[in-house]
């Protein structure tokens, strides 16, 4: 039961990818897999529950992350890291990303559940930049509640990305990852330290190789 399961998940993220949420349908997926209409529903009685599954399974591999780049002892070099690993599970799961809206729209459940995990990843980012404040890697605001404005930038920038490439873009994905992961850490820049840039340079450089 549990493989087939798996094996439902698999197939609903490769064709929502190919084909985008709202021209899948439960039956398709069934048909693809080979199994029955009936077999499917009994595991997954609706494409919302399958999106909330694949959802929780994009916060699982973002928590690994995170608990992997904690590990490092450079706060660039985390940035560096952890938004490269982090922009390869977007690809991954792109159609949740193209399809955002829609998805929202449909699902109120996991829009709710979208915007509590936002703010955890808000606050996740507040606490970074302190510390980072602190040990000299990022400059002090110049004005109340400028890295709150930023966290925000931060925050359009990583929900749409992947709907600004698949316009403008004709790259595979790992030239995807380089290039956005890349104009993302950037937006870090005005904010470092002499300290922080010199960081910024050497990991900038590495990130590339």
């Amino acid at each position: 039961m549990k493989k087939i399961k798996e094996n439902i998940l698999i197939k609903s993220l490769q064709l929502f990818n190919e084909n985008g949420v709202s021209n899948v349908s439960l039956r398709q997926i069934a048909s693809e897999l080979q199994i029955s209409h009936s077999n499917l529903i009994y595991h997954f009685n609706s494409k919302n529950l399958i999106i909330e599954a694949l959802h929780q399974q994009i916060l699982d591999k973002a928590i690994a992350i995170n608990n992997q780049v904690k590990k490092s002892e450079n706060l660039i070099q985390s940035l560096f890291e952890s938004t490269k690993l982090g922009f390869k599970i977007s690809l991954e799961f792109r159609f949740f990303f193209l399809d955002l809206n829609f998805i929202m729209r449909e699902n109120p459940n996991l829009k709710k559940t979208f915007l509590e995990v936002e703010k955890i990843r808000a606050t996740m980012y507040k606490n970074i930049i302190e510390i980072a404040i602190q040990n000299g890697i990022l400059r002090p605001e110049l004005f109340e509640n400028e890295y709150d404005y930023f966290i925000h930038h931060v925050k359009i920038f990583s929900d749409f990305w992947i709907s600004s490439s698949a316009i403008y873009d004709v790259e595979g994905d790992d030239q995807l990852v380089l290039k956005y992961s890349d104009l993302f850490t950037k937006l870090f820049f005005p904010y470092l330290t002499e300290k922080g840039k010199e960081d910024f340079f050497t990991f900038s450089s590495e990130i590339q190789l």
